[in-house]
Order: structure tokens, then C-alpha cells, then sequence
């Protein structure tokens, strides 16, 4: 029960995440009318590095 919490806190975390990919990559299309999934593999990259260099 003590993790509660944590477990909380680390879903807003994550949302907060997706939600900020999910608005970049709509402001993307909004402008500029296509989808450049380059922008996802940079998300995706800098997801990599995050995780790695927190451990």
C-alpha cells in the first residue's frame, strides 16, 4: 500500500510524456500537413539516453 503512491506519481509522470510527444507531433501535422516521423525516432532516441543515463 506504501507504493501507491509512487505507482501515481510515476503514471503522471508518464502521461505527461505522452502527452507532450502527442501535442508535438499534432502541431507537426498542423503545420506543416504531413506526418515526419523522423521527430519519432528522436523521441525515441532521447527516450533511450534518459533511461539509460537514470540508471
Amino acid at each position: 500500500m506504501d507504493q501507491l503512491p509512487a505507482v501515481i506519481i510515476d503514471g503522471i509522470i508518464y502521461s505527461a510524456w505522452l502527452f507532450v510527444a502527442a501535442i508535438g507531433l499534432t502541431l507537426i501535422y498542423g503545420v506543416m500537413k504531413i506526418v515526419n516521423l523522423t521527430h519519432g525516432s528522436f523521441y525515441a532516441l532521447g527516450a533511450y539516453a534518459g533511461a539509460s543515463l537514470r540508471r
